[in-house]
């Protein structure tokens, strides 16, 4: 007992110490808190827009036209049974941060076309035999500066050819494109931009300024426009289908080679446009279906005898009949 009086008298004084009121107690204030303020970034989508394709396998059959080279033996024509081939392409992440995304993609393609080996210019047989490849490159560049305005970069290497085998390619057959673009997220649901870009969309090297309008105007009807490369109005059927209505430019400049390896080539600059109708919709998971169809649109199909060539280093000017179209991929997307 004498043991725990002798305790309770150490303790006491501490206990009296702990309750005087005349010692300020530690208190809590919010600066003691970091008020950095959060910093907000738009992303790269508005809400209901098309799925992002990270794979693409596809297939693509065009009917028949009629090929009129402009030769010197006047009236060179012949008929092309089909133009068909394989589409692949790739997108995938490298970054991606709330204030930073970086993708790398890549594509291959191949045009086959089917028709009678027999036509005065050289042209005809090398497509019949060898077909058109694009094999390329390209990464896109999405930096959001704050909640309303980011940037968008693209830029695209590949290679166009039409050779009898792989060691004849050069560097020649390398076209390099471009896009820059500035724009405002006005709300979740609406896109604009303003840009320029460096294009062979229409088989010859061009700049020309870029306007980006994505906007849903409301659950079921929506636009996705980078004019002048693409336009579509856009109807959500439903969370899983969806149907474009709209165009594309295509085209680049592929390189000609012959049998002859010390031969320089020539180019053949092929753009088209693409009014069409597209539907998609989800198979199973992320996996989804699209088809198309539409007109394909001769703009140019012209050979010029040198790398960028103009109007004045033509040297073959051919016409091409359009054909209907159709195209079916299998996806793997993002929603």
């Amino acid at each position: 007992m004498k043991r725990l009086l002798n305790t309770l008298g150490l303790l006491l004084p501490l206990f009296m110490y702990a309750q005087d009121s005349s010692k300020p107690a530690p208190t809590f204030t919010f600066e003691d808190v970091d008020n950095t303020p959060i910093k907000v970034y738009c992303n790269q989508k508005i809400l209901n827009q098309t799925p992002n394709r990270f794979i693409s396998i596809g297939y693509e059959y065009q009917t028949a036209s009629v090929l009129k080279a402009n030769t010197a033996l006047e009236g060179d024509s012949r008929k092309i049974n089909a133009m068909q081939g394989l589409r692949v392409n790739f997108n995938t992440p490298l970054v991606s941060k709330n204030k930073l995304i970086v993708s790398l993609g890549g594509q291959y393609a191949r045009t086959t076309f089917a028709g009678r080996n027999q036509f005065v210019y050289p042209l005809f047989p090398q497509l019949v035999n060898d077909g058109l490849h694009t094999a390329g490159l390209n990464t896109t560049i999405f930096k959001p500066l704050n909640e309303k305005n980011f940037i968008i970069v693209q830029l695209n290497a590949d290679a166009n050819w039409l050779a009898p085998t792989l060691k004849n390619i050069n560097t020649q057959a390398i076209t390099f494109s471009a896009t820059a673009i500035y724009g405002w997220k006005k709300t979740e649901s609406e896109m604009f931009g303003l840009g320029v870009s460096r294009t062979y969309r229409m088989g010859r090297l061009i700049y020309v300024p870029v306007v980006l309008y994505n906007k849903t105007f409301n659950d079921k009807w929506g636009a996705e426009i980078t004019f002048p490369a693409k336009a579509h109005l856009r109807r959500n059927i439903n969370p899983k289908s969806l149907l474009q209505f709209g165009y594309e430019l295509e085209g680049n400049q592929f390189a000609l080679y012959s049998t002859n390896a010390s031969t320089a080539p020539t180019f053949l600059q092929r753009g088209e446009l693409k009014p069409r109708l597209v539907y998609e919709r989800s198979l199973f998971g992320f996996w989804w279906l699209s088809v198309q169809t539409g007109l394909r649109v001769n703009g140019r199909f012209h050979v010029v005898d040198r790398y960028d060539g103009k109007e004045q280093h033509q040297i073959i000017t051919n016409t091409l009949t359009n054909p209907f179209y159709f195209n079916v991929s299998l996806n793997l997307v993002s929603l």
